[in-house]
């Protein structure tokens, strides 16, 4: 697996290094050893430095973002977190939905345990503290980590590269890496960052104690494997992933495959680790399926279409990773009932015999290029029946960055060669033509350009969304203590905008109610043309994407009649992911809330078409807002 299996003053001497003598010849070889390691050191420091640098500077225009869809549920679950709790998992119920009427029916019943992450609900609990609820310090934080993580992945990349400059290339590719994008500027997505962070550390600290056998090492390997399972329950590959690394590195070296007993005694308390987690964490598992059952989001492994789903998910996934494009949110089984099953799968296992084929042509002559695609693999399992979303790119990119790491020095290596055979040059020195490593820098800097422009298109919801909060309070400087709250029409991207309120008031009992959520996503400005890019997501999301006409009147103190045009109520983007009640989209349904009534007055087979809310305030007309088109307007 590595191309050097020496010790750090063995690899001192390297072709990083310049040809010549390194010390002078009347030194002694133990000072010549100690002049190497610190030689090493501090260029391994200078690395780390300009990769948490270059990482800085890419994500720095993300502190200006503002909190965006689940970043507003995970502050009220924070909020109502103790400091005593915070070992606990965080339970799910329909409680936890009950600002959507038209959810009620299909949750009410529903409870179990959700996500045991108590590092990151521990984050949530000090940013709180420090912040409030100023966005920059949590983006601040995931910048962090993703710093941690991205020096973590140079620290990797030295196992398997002699040359220095390739392990530092391999940093700074995952540092700008457009499929971070949403991990590292996205606030809910802290998750990902911080078990990045962990179990990349884990790996580099098992890969090295493999190398020194230094007790540290392996005691900071299973610390950092606890720490990120404590993170995200995706860190469970961890033992797969490093008990796949020990037979790839013997058969890279060319020795004899492990026993055993020898695995055994190597591997026996990462596994042991991982089995009590996922014994302790079935319910936590079974807790989500339920939430999400009849949904998109989360596929039921026993369905027939269970097998294309998955492939879809990683071609699709695996060919982002390559040319880093938006990842929307595509359902595989709405393209399995359109195409069929067979046809989905055939075609995506041919994509993935191509991404194996030409993997193998470029980098079949680098030692242990297989693992690089395992390791991308492994990684992404745990994710394989959940919807698509880029944020879980985050570990298993690491495999990609080291394929384009072998790819790198394999180029260098055979334009090397190609000088050499046409000129009289020491055989020694480092003849590199300047266009190559030019074109290194291109490639880091166009990676960079496109996560920054990522940066800015969460930015731009995450601030619409932040001035719509702000033309709330206006609107309502401040409503009766334990009074009511109605949204009409909400824009999908602001959705748990309802959680955030009562945080803002100051007022847990203030009771915030979304009476529609609005099925288009832009354009925002209905009288305004569409632009390029309102054009291009359209092609992506027709169905979320252009003008819908909404239309709401009060018939009476008590009675308000909602109608839609050129879309349908319950079919929002994020309606599709995490499904209302099919029962109530049929005209004639009702549903009893606390303080109103809701019936549906007219539907079809595309959602519903009309509503009538009949509220209960004792003839007094409650405040409904109407959020279309990024606005705030009071329903008059």
């Amino acid at each position: 697996m590595e191309t050097s299996a020496g010790s750090v003053s063995d690899r001192c001497v390297s072709r990083d290094t310049e040809p010549g003598p390194v010390v002078e010849q009347s030194e002694s070889p133990t000072k010549q050893s100690s002049v190497c390691v610190d030689r090493e050191s501090r260029g391994a420091w200078r690395a780390a430095l300009l990769i948490a640098a270059v990482a800085a500077l890419t994500y720095a225009n993300s502190l200006g973002n503002d909190f965006l869809l689940d970043d507003f549920w995970h502050l009220h679950k924070a909020a109502h977190t103790s400091w005593g709790e915070v070992l606990q998992p965080w339970q799910y119920s329909g409680e936890d939905f009950k600002a959507y009427w038209f959810n009620s029916q299909r949750l009410h019943d529903v409870r179990g345990e959700g996500f045991f992450r108590p590092i990151v609900t521990t984050l949530y609990k000090l940013a709180g503290a420090a912040f409030g609820l100023e966005a920059w310090g949590y983006h601040a934080i995931n910048i962090l980590f993703h710093i941690l993580a991205s020096v973590a992945a140079f620290i990797i990349a030295r196992l398997f590269f002699e040359r220095r400059w390739v392990a530092v290339v391999v940093g700074l590719i995952f540092a700008v890496h457009p499929s971070h994008a949403e991990t590292v500027q996205w606030v809910a997505a802290n998750a990902d960052a911080v078990i990045g962070c962990f179990f990349l550390a884990s790996f580099a600290a098992f890969g090295w104690w493999l190398r020194q056998r230094r007790l540290w090492q392996y005691a900071a390997a299973l610390l950092t494997f606890a720490l990120a399972l404590c993170s995200k329950e995706a860190a469970i590959m961890l033992p797969a992933v490093i008990l796949v690394y020990e037979f790839c590195r013997a058969r890279a070296a060319g020795e004899r495959r492990p026993r055993l007993s020898e695995l055994a005694a190597r591997h026996a308390a990462f596994w042991i680790i991982a089995l009590g987690y996922l014994a302790l964490r079935l319910r936590t598992f079974a807790g989500i399926s339920a939430i999400h059952e009849g949904g998109q989001y989360i596929h039921n492994p026993f369905s027939p279409e269970f097998v294309p789903f998955v492939l879809f998910n990683l071609t699709y996934e695996l060919l982002h990773l390559a040319v880093p494009f938006p990842l929307f949110p595509i359902s595989p089984a709405e393209l399995v009932q359109t195409a069929g099953g067979w046809p989905v799968t055939l075609v995506c296992a041919a994509v993935l015999a191509g991404i194996g084929w030409l993997t193998r042509r470029l980098l079949g002559g680098a030692r242990g290029w297989s693992f690089f695609l395992l390791f991308t693999a492994l990684t992404l399992a745990p994710t394989f029946p959940i919807l698509v979303a880029q944020r879980f790119l985050y570990v298993p990119s690491l495999g990609f960055c080291l394929m384009l790491g072998a790819l790198l020095e394999r180029l260098q290596s055979k334009i090397q060669s190609r000088v050499r055979e046409t000129c009289e040059a020491n055989p020694k020195s480092k003849i590199v033509p300047r266009w190559f490593f030019g074109a290194v820098a291109g490639l880091l800097a166009g990676y960079a350009l496109v996560t920054v422009f990522l940066n800015f298109m969460w930015g731009y919801p995450s601030n619409l969304v932040r001035r719509q909060i702000a033309a709330i309070q206006r609107e309502v400087p401040s409503p009766p203590r334990g009074g009511s709250l109605y949204l009409l029409n909400l824009w999908p991207p602001a959705l748990n905008m309802e959680f955030m309120l009562p945080l803002l008031y100051q007022d847990p009992t203030l009771d915030v109610q979304v009476l529609t959520i609005h099925p288009k996503i832009l354009p925002l400005d209905a009288e305004k043309p569409p632009g390029a890019l309102v054009s291009f997501f359209g092609k992506c999301l027709p169905d979320h994407i252009g003008v819908t006409r909404t239309e709401a009147r009060w018939e009476g103190a008590d009675t308000l009649r909602v109608r839609i045009e050129g879309g349908r109520f319950m079919r929002s983007l994020i309606e599709d992911i995490y499904p209302s009640a099919a029962a109530i989209q049929k005209t004639g349904a009702r549903v009893e809330m606390p303080r109103f009534t809701a019936e549906v007055t007219r539907a079809d087979d595309g959602g519903v078409q009309e509503l009538v809310f009949r509220f209960r305030h004792g003839g007094e007309r409650p405040v409904v807002l109407d959020l279309r088109n990024g606005r705030v307007a009071r329903v008059p």
